[in-house]
């Protein structure tokens, strides 16, 4: 007897971003919302991940400055997320490794969670920029720039090693200074339905 089991398969992500000082006080939550996904690549990078190829894996978080723009009123405008086609950031700013299997410095990961008996698990991407990291961004965060100076970002990617672009969120000018460390928290949650 043939039978065929058809079953769907959901990908949802979450982005969290927080700032705080070397001794983690003084925390700050600068982004809290869920994030939009490719799903031409999310679907090639499954089947690569599932046939083990390498080129299936998160490698890398990139940060953009392309994502919203602020008018003289103080108006933001939000470019639409690029999750078709050959897509990438609007413009691009900075990148960190964050698979530690192939060169993540410390504390960037990537790690999987599943609970026994459910039908979904999770993909936790962390990426920690560190005080000095970027290099030429201001030194503390209250220096008064536009947010076309240093280093403001208001995009998100994740990408594999060979540059697909998994999933883009645009959200509020936040601008990275010396004297925070940033860190990031992107979850991705595998369903099947």
């Amino acid at each position: 007897m043939n039978s065929a089991e058809n079953i769907g398969f959901k990908v949802e992500g979450h982005v969290k971003i927080v700032s705080y000082d070397e001794d983690k006080s003084n925390e700050e939550v600068h982004l809290d919302k869920r994030n939009h996904i490719h799903k031409e690549n999310m679907s090639i990078a499954i089947a690569r991940a599932l046939g083990g190829d390498d080129s299936g894996h998160v490698y890398s978080i990139h940060f953009g400055t392309g994502g919203a723009t602020v008018d003289s009123s103080g108006t933001i405008t939000y470019s639409d997320p690029n999750v078709t086609g050959s897509a990438d950031l609007n413009t691009p700013l900075y990148s960190e490794v964050v698979d530690t299997k192939r060169g993540a410095p410390a504390g960037n990961f990537t790690g999987v969670r599943h609970l026994n008996g459910s039908l979904f698990s999770d993909v936790e991407i962390r990426c920690v920029i560190d005080k000095g990291e970027p290099f030429g961004q201001p030194s503390s965060d209250n220096v008064s720039q536009t947010i076309n100076g240093g280093y403001v970002f208001d995009e998100i990617a994740l990408k594999t090693d060979d540059g697909l672009m998994l999933t883009h969120i645009v959200f509020n000018p936040i601008e990275k200074t010396a004297n925070r460390v940033f860190e990031v928290v992107y979850t991705l949650r595998l369903r099947l339905v």
